[in-house]
């Protein structure tokens, strides 16, 4: 558990970090606050881009529609995934079947080039992205619950419960729910830093969002600016938003692992 409070308190330092570039912070995201390609200093901490735009400002705005469309994903990927594994596993039968091969569908099919022809027919909104990456997220999750609600399924406890006339909500709440809504959390997690990755690869791609700060529309702007690697300009325009980029995810990650570890002990 200490891992896990030290991971949390870790995230929340970078939160802290990016929310005074979001509001304490005396420049915008959006106008020009300096001149062009400025280097890092007291006045710009992060320099600027080509166009004077302060990059710290940029990233803390980026970092808080990441973080919006990771969580908006995670809870659409936890609710459909979570409701399908349960009922899948619980009921069986010709239903587990359905879900089952839909599942197998989902995970075999490539993603990003999918998830690249969808978001540019359906058209470049954040709600399209958040749905469309959701798509795609919830069945590694129904896989692990339905195979988490059918081992479940086989104690003891719960044929007990149903020998009693327990009803299925009863059994799923009371007897199921403390092994299956951890997973549930944990895949949660995982799912907000895939989900983070997936939206900048459509925005460095150009399938996301042009009026939003984005971290991969950051990296597509700074690359595609003529010369950058021969100027020292990439230091300060390229780097942040990997950087940032890598810094969530990894932490992200790690804090699933973490916890996984955490309720497998318990358990």
């Amino acid at each position: 558990m200490k891992k896990v409070i030290i991971l949390c308190a870790a995230f929340a330092a970078i939160t802290l970090f990016f929310l005074y570039g979001a509001t304490l912070y005396p420049h915008g995201s959006r106008l020009p606050s300096g001149a062009s390609l400025e280097a890092p200093s007291a006045l710009h901490l992060l320099g600027t881009d080509n166009l004077g735009v302060d990059i710290y400002a940029q990233l803390s705005s980026g970092f808080f529609r990441s973080m919006a469309i990771g969580l908006a994903t995670a809870a659409l990927a936890a609710l459909l995934g979570g409701l399908l594994g349960i009922m899948a596993g619980y009921l069986g039968g010709r239903f587990d079947t359905a879900v089952s091969f839909l599942i197998n569908i989902l995970l075999s099919v490539p993603q990003l080039p999918i998830m690249i022809v969808v978001g540019a027919f359906f058209g470049q909104s954040t709600g399209n992205i958040i749905w469309i990456i959701a798509i795609f997220s919830w069945a590694p999750i129904a896989k692990q619950v339905r195979a988490k609600t059918r081992s479940v399924c086989g104690t003891r406890y719960v044929q007990l419960a149903e020998s009693y006339g327990g009803g299925a909500l009863y059994i799923i709440v009371r007897h199921m729910g403390r092994d299956i809504f951890p997973l549930l959390a944990i895949n949660g997690i995982a799912v907000i830093g895939m989900a983070i990755i997936q939206e900048s690869s459509l925005a460095y791609l150009g399938l996301s969002d042009p009026l939003a700060k984005s971290w991969g529309l950051m990296i597509s702007k700074a690359t595609a600016f003529s010369g950058i690697f021969f100027t020292d300009f990439w230091k300060w325009w390229i780097l942040p938003p990997v950087f940032s980029l890598m810094l969530s995810v990894v932490c992200l990650r790690i804090l699933a692992r973490a916890l996984e570890s955490y309720f497998i002990k318990e358990r």
